[in-house]
């Protein structure tokens, strides 16, 4: 469904949001380890912009899948699917988990976004418009800071992903 995005409109928050914490908590032991925290709530603007980035009210994270070889942040082999799988899952239950963007800094040539103004239908990039794209490691998620951490578990519960397969 088409919901208006909020961006940074909120201002800096305190902390992490606790709906971000939840959908985290969640997605991580759905997919571990092969994706980790790359970065949630800091306080700067956005890379290369003088507005402020959406880390900063707490609703935003970078789950990266790059293998750092310590058996804890990504694997060998498959990160790169198992991201797939994730954002697919993101995307296919956005509503319900209050996702209002996904920005994926893999595709060539600049990659691309789901957007919840855009019933988060695909959109590749046609221009340079996001910092580390193309082949980056990791995708950006952003929520609406409207659901709690009871409704977040809830989805995943009525509707768990697929089990990451280590080496697939």
């Amino acid at each position: 469904m088409k919901r208006p995005y909020t961006g940074s409109k909120d201002g800096v928050a305190a902390g992490e949001h606790p709906q971000l914490t939840a959908l985290m908590r969640e997605l991580f032991k759905a997919y571990s380890p092969a994706l980790w925290n790359n970065g949630s709530w800091t306080v700067r603007n956005m890379r290369n912009k003088s507005s402020l980035s959406v880390h900063a009210t707490g609703r935003a994270v970078d789950i990266s899948w790059r293998n750092m070889g310590d058996g804890k942040r990504g694997v060998a082999k498959g990160g790169r699917k198992h991201a797939m799988e994730a954002m697919r899952y993101l995307v296919e239950h956005a509503d319900d988990l209050g996702v209002e963007m996904i920005i994926d800094y893999f595709p060539v040539p600049f990659g691309r976004a789901a957007k919840c103004d855009r019933n988060m239908e695909w959109q590749r990039y046609k221009k340079k418009t996001v910092s580390g794209a193309p082949r980056g490691d990791w995708f950006h998620l952003e929520v609406d800071g409207k659901k709690s951490s009871v409704e977040i578990k809830a989805v995943f519960a009525a509707n768990p992903p697929a089990p990451v397969v280590l080496g697939a």
